[in-house]
């Protein structure tokens, strides 16, 4: 474990780590690794930007325990005005690394029988990549409708002078009128 006047080695950019040596070591035995990533793509562009976090590698019998804890950035487009904008977000999840292969013979090792869809191995270089993991966790981390806050300005409303109230979709206005109707009604009630 590092203390504190100690520097953590840093996964610079970099989501792959070879846990060759801490294969090596009893079980229980753990690393612990600076994240850094200055941008993380995926099929669709940037999915977040300047991550930070720390990685703890713990030994397991047959596989390595993962426990990532980041925050970062990610470019999300608000749902009210349009506009593109950094929305914080923070993971904190552990992953499973299964061994496919003995680090001492080289043999492969058999296959696990397992329900869970969602394993991950370690390759035949005995290197494990926390990437697929860190993406999901990111794309769940978001929101679903996002906005960027209470100064978001809304929609853009066209330039006319028209207040937002005054506003009124021409393809709106035979509902407007049922309106009109609706709030005479309510008034001759009183």
């Amino acid at each position: 474990m590092a203390t504190e006047g100690s520097k953590l080695p840093e996964l610079r950019n970099d989501t792959v780590v070879n846990v060759a040596g801490l294969l090596k070591g009893p079980v229980g035995e753990t690393r612990s690794y600076r994240l850094l990533i200055d941008r993380f793509d995926d099929l669709e562009g940037t999915l977040a930007r300047q991550i930070e976090g720390d990685v703890r590698l713990t030994r397991l019998r047959d596989a390595v325990m993962a426990h990532v804890d980041a925050s970062g950035l990610a470019p999300m487009e608000c749902v009210r005005c349009l506009r593109e904008y950094d929305q914080p977000f923070e993971v904190d999840f552990d992953q499973e690394y299964r061994q496919t292969v003995d680090l001492r013979t080289g043999v492969d090792l058999p296959a696990v029988e397992s329900d869970d869809d969602q394993l991950s191995y370690i390759n035949e270089n005995h290197e494990l990549d926390l990437r697929e993991p860190l993406r999901q966790e990111i794309l769940i981390s978001l929101p679903m409708r996002p906005d960027c806050g209470p100064e978001c300005p809304g929609p853009d409303l066209p330039e006319t002078g028209e207040s937002a109230e005054e506003a009124i979709d021409d393809r709106l206005a035979a509902l407007a009128s049922l309106l009109g109707d609706e709030q005479g009604d309510d008034t001759e009630r009183r």
